[in-house]
C-alpha cells in the first residue's frame, strides 16, 4: 500500500493545482459507492412484501428503487465530469511542462534518450489522470468493502468472518501477482524506448542508411531489442494468465461454501428469505468490488512507471548549467566581441586565446577547415557553451548578463540543416512574425515569394504534405527567411548556403541591406 501512495504523491509534485478537483473526485466516487449499496435494500424489502402478501407494501420499494438510482447516476455523472476536467488539466498542463524542460535543456539527451522523451510525452501524459482515478476507485472500494462487512457482522457474524478472509486471501494473491506484472510492464516499456529511439535516429538519417545499406544489420541489433522485450511481455502474460485465471477460482469454491452455509441457515428458520437474498447481493457486490480494487491498483502500478518517467523528465538538471543575469537594456546596436577566449571539451582544447571584434551593419564570414571550431564560436555566441576563460562581449557587456528574453530577441541565426516545421508556409512564418505583408517582403528578398505565389495554396502550402513541393534549398530559404522576420540585431549562420545553388542566390542579397 505504501508503494501505492507514494504514486500518488509523486503525481501532486507534478503538479498541484487542481487539488479540489481531486477532492470532487473523491466525494462523487464515495457517494457513488455508497448509492450501489442502497438498491439491495429495496430488492429485500420487495421480497418481504411478497413473503408476506403485502402487495400494496410493494410501491414503496418501487420509489425507493427509483431514488436509489437518481442517486447513483447522478453522482456517476459528477465523477465522469471532473474525469475531464482533471484530464484536460494534466494533459495539457504536463505536457506544457515538458516541451519546456526538453526546450531549456540542450545536454538533456545525454542523460535521457530521445526514444524515452518522445513515448513520455505522446503517450505517459495521457495517463495522468487515471493515476488519480484508480487511487479514488480504490480507495472508494475499500469504503465500500468496510461497510459491506459491517453489514455482514450485523446479521452474522461467522457469514462475516467467512467472506472477510476470502477477501483477505484474494487480495493478497492478488497483490503479489500485481508487483510482478508491474514489473515486466516497465521491462516492456524499457525495450519499447529502444526500438524507438533506434527508429528516431533512422528516420532523421534515412538517405545514409539506405546508401550505405545499413538496414540488414540495424535489423538484427533491432531483432535482440526484440527478444528481450519478448521475455518481458511473456513474463507479464504469465502472471496476468494467473491473475484472472487461477487465483479467482479459489473465490468462486469459497463463495459455494458460503451460499451453501446462507442456505443451511434459512432452511432450519435462522435466517429469513429476504434476508439471504440482501446478503448473496452484498456478497456478489464484495467480488465486484474487490476484483475492482485489485484491477486498480494493479493499473496503479503500470501507471507509476509512466508517471517515474515524467518526474524523471521534470527534475533533470544539468549540473553545469550556464546561469544567466537579468539585463533587460533592449537597446543593443550589435557588436560582438571575443577577448582571449578559450574553451575546450575533456582535455581537449578547442579555441585557445581567440580575439576578433565585429561591427553592426557588417557582414562578417569565420572560415578555417572541419573542426577548427567555426560552429563552436556560433555555440557559444547562442550561449549553448560557457567558456573556460576570457570574455566573450556584446556592446560590451557579457553576454551571460542579459536575460534570456533581451538575448535572444536580438540574437537568433540558421543552422545548416534547414529546419521547418510541418505546418503551412505562412504558420511556419508567423511563428516570428504574424503580419503577411512582412511575411511577403522577407519572401520576395530570399527569392521565395514568387514560387509560393504558384502553388495552389500559396502561403497555406503544408510544408511536406507533398514532399515534391519544397527541395532542401527551399526548406533553407524559408529558415533563412524567418530568421529575417525576427528583425535581431546579430544573426548567426552555420554555412546555411550549403543547400543553396550560388548562382541564384548570396549572402550579400539575402542580408545586406542598402542604409
Amino acid at each position: 500500500m505504501k508503494n501505492y501512495v507514494e504514486i500518488f504523491k509523486k503525481l501532486l509534485q507534478i503538479n498541484d493545482k487542481k487539488n479540489f478537483a481531486i477532492i470532487q473526485m473523491f466525494v462523487s466516487s464515495g457517494l457513488n459507492n455508497i448509492a450501489s449499496l442502497l438498491p439491495p435494500i429495496a430488492t429485500s424489502g420487495i421480497i418481504a412484501m411478497v413473503t408476506s402478501d403485502n402487495f400494496n407494501g410493494i410501491w414503496f420499494y418501487v420509489v425507493l428503487y427509483i431514488i436509489f438510482y437518481i442517486i447513483y447516476f447522478g453522482t456517476l455523472r459528477w465523477n465522469y465530469y471532473t474525469y475531464t476536467v482533471l484530464a484536460d488539466f494534466y494533459h495539457i498542463e504536463v505536457e506544457r511542462m515538458l516541451f519546456n524542460k526538453v526546450a531549456n535543456n540542450d545536454e538533456i539527451f545525454k542523460k535521457i534518450s530521445k526514444g524515452k522523451i518522445l513515448e513520455t510525452c505522446s503517450d505517459d501524459i495521457r495517463w495522468l489522470v487515471d493515476v488519480i482515478d484508480c487511487v479514488v476507485k480504490a480507495s472508494m472500494s475499500i469504503l465500500k468493502l468496510l461497510i459491506i462487512f459491517g453489514i455482514f457482522m450485523y446479521y452474522n457474524i461467522f457469514v462475516a468472518t467467512m467472506a472477510l478472509l476470502l477477501n483477505l486471501l484474494y487480495l493478497k494473491l492478488m497483490n503479489n501477482n500485481s508487483k510482478k506484472v508491474s514489473k515486466y510492464f516497465e521491462g516492456t516499456r524499457k525495450y519499447e524506448d529502444k526500438n524507438v529511439d533506434i527508429l528516431t535516429q533512422m528516420l532523421e538519417n534515412l538517405r545514409q542508411v539506405k546508401t550505405l545499406n545499413m538496414m540488414p544489420r540495424l535489423d538484427k541489433n533491432l531483432d535482440k531489442t526484440r527478444r528481450k522485450w519478448k521475455e518481458q511481455y511473456k513474463k507479464k502474460r504469465d502472471y496476468m494468465t494467473t491473475r484472472y485465471c487461477s487465483i479467482p477460482f479459489i473465490v468462486y469454491i469459497g463463495k459455494i461454501l458460503l451460499y451453501i452455509f446462507l442456505a443451511y441457515l434459512v432452511i432450519n428458520n435462522k435466517m429469513k428469505l429476504d434476508q439471504l437474498v440482501l446478503l448473496i447481493s452484498y456478497f456478489e457486490m464484495t467480488i465486484t468490488c474487490t476484483d475492482l480494487m485489485l484491477d486498480n491498483l494493479l493499473n496503479l502500478s503500470n501507471y507509476g512507471v509512466r508517471v517515474n518517467r515524467i518526474k524523471n523528465i521534470l527534475d533533470y538538471s544539468h549540473q553545469k548549467g550556464i546561469d544567466f543575469g537579468d539585463i533587460d537594456n533592449d537597446y543593443i546596436n550589435g557588436t560582438v566581441e571575443f577577448k582571449n577566449v578559450c574553451y575546450q571539451i575533456g582535455n581537449s582544447l578547442i579555441l585557445n586565446k581567440v580575439s576578433f571584434k565585429i561591427y553592426p551593419n557588417e557582414i562578417n564570414a569565420i572560415i578555417g577547415h572541419s573542426g577548427s571550431g567555426k560552429t563552436t564560436i556560433v555555440n557559444l555566441l547562442y550561449r549553448l557553451n560557457r567558456i573556460k576563460s576570457g570574455e566573450i562581449l556584446i556592446d560590451n557587456e557579457s553576454i551571460y548578463n542579459y536575460s534570456n528574453n533581451v538575448y535572444f530577441s536580438n540574437v537568433s541565426g540558421v543552422f545548416q540543416k534547414p529546419f521547418v516545421f510541418e505546418m503551412s508556409i505562412k504558420d511556419n512564418l508567423s511563428l516570428i512574425d504574424s503580419n503577411i505583408k512582412n511575411q511577403i517582403e522577407v519572401c520576395k528578398r530570399v527569392g521565395l515569394h514568387d514560387y509560393i505565389v504558384s502553388l495552389p495554396k500559396g502561403y497555406n502550402t503544408i510544408i511536406g504534405e507533398d514532399k515534391h513541393l519544397f527541395t532542401e534549398a527551399q526548406k533553407q530559404l524559408l529558415a533563412i527567411a524567418r530568421s529575417l522576420l525576427t528583425k535581431s540585431e546579430i544573426l548567426l549562420l552555420d554555412e546555411v548556403t550549403s543547400n543553396i545553388d550560388p548562382n541564384t542566390t548570396s549572402i550579400h542579397t539575402l542580408f545586406w541591406i542598402p542604409l
